[in-house]
């Protein structure tokens, strides 16, 4: 069985890698493209050297990005018809459904028809929990839920140097032992709420903590790197790194840390929450989609997504439990510990062969 991937991503997350890897000892030929093969045109890849059973999609929105309204309409349209040919001549289209929607809300019109579209001509799709299980099925209107299938999110455990001790890290960002530190790592976008997470670290009622923002600002937009910067006014306990964090570096700011931070505006699956509990850290978050599957009390400051107070109450929660957040961590390390590639890949191998 041959099974290719599409789109082929640029970005450092392992997440491709690792299915990939384990279907392959499976004896799936999973793979990714030729970086050549233009996600416009990926017939060819389908087709040669070898033809493949399987076309397996993650992120739709590259298929109908473009400078131009006419631009995107087009690639969208060749897209569909591509897929219209893989079901004519009997290839198997299963999507993973990341999430619902582009995280920018741009397009929506194209993004939501182009969803619909695939969510109809898959043979099978892939939720990583039963609650975005139950919002694919209301979001695109499905009737056909068998072909729905729950497959966890993989961890990160091993694919990160996790070897560097809290006290080197804190040194190394010139961060106090005794604080409770919080952090936000990882890619800065709108949806992902950090302005609020500023406002609210500034009113809580502790002198002793300290927040870490680590990421790269979508599309390096300047807007955003002024309301950021405006948010932080050169607050002493606020230490803002920006730009790309490499892999070599993550384990630093996840061990440097007592609790990661997801103050989320809105989310679906979250592959961060995983990292974090990979680490063993203690997590605060909202309670939506795959995050309250994955995460639960034990092991996090979980707050509803609606609630305006949720964040900073969970961050009050976690100074008054401090002496806890160690344990709590590696209780999410042990929790992750069940979602290894190998059986992530077997839950993959079955969405296969049932399809």
């Amino acid at each position: 069985m041959k099974s290719i991937f599409l789109p082929r991503t640029n970005d450092d997350n392992p997440y491709q890698k690792e299915l990939i890897n384990h279907l392959n000892k499976l004896g799936i030929q999973a793979e990714l493209p030729d970086a050549s093969i233009s996600t416009t045109f990926f017939l060819p890849a389908v087709f040669f050297p070898q033809k493949t059973n399987i076309v397996h999609l993650h992120w739709l929105n590259p298929f109908f990005a473009g400078s131009t309204i006419l631009e995107r309409l087009l690639k969208l349209l060749f897209f569909i018809l591509e897929l219209i040919i893989l079901k004519i001549v009997g290839i198997k289209i299963i999507w993973t459904v990341h999430n619902l929607k582009n995280h920018e809300n741009k397009n929506l019109i194209l993004d939501s028809f182009c969803s619909s579209c695939v969510a109809r001509l898959a043979n099978g799709i892939i939720a990583h929990c039963d609650s975005a299980k139950e919002e694919i099925i209301k979001s695109f209107s499905l009737s056909n839920h068998d072909k729905i299938f729950v497959v966890p999110h993989g961890n990160y455990i091993n694919c990160y140097d996790n070897n560097i001790e809290k006290s080197l890290a804190r040194k190394s960002l010139n961060l106090d032992d005794s604080a409770l530190v919080f952090l936000f790592l990882g890619m800065i976008r709108p949806y992902k709420g950090v302005l609020e997470l500023i406002d609210k670290f500034k009113h809580l009622n502790n002198n002793a903590s300290q927040l870490v923002i680590a990421g790269k600002i979508y599309q390096n937009s300047p807007e955003m790197t002024d309301m950021l910067l405006q948010k932080i006014d050169n607050d002493p306990k606020i230490k803002f790194i920006p730009g790309f964090v490499p892999a070599e570096k993550i384990q630093i700011y996840m061990n440097a840390c007592d609790v990661v931070v997801f103050p989320y505006r809105d989310i679906l699956t979250s592959g961060a929450v995983m990292l974090a509990m990979s680490f063993g850290r203690a997590c605060i978050a909202p309670r939506k989609g795959c995050i309250g599957e994955v995460l639960d009390n034990d092991g996090a400051f979980l707050y509803e997504i609606y609630d305006e107070g949720g964040l900073i109450k969970a961050m009050n929660s976690a100074l008054k439990q401090q002496s806890q957040l160690s344990n709590m961590g590696q209780y999410n390390r042990q929790v992750a510990e069940k979602y290894d590639w190998k059986t992530i890949a077997e839950f993959t191998d079955n969405v296969y062969r049932q399809c």
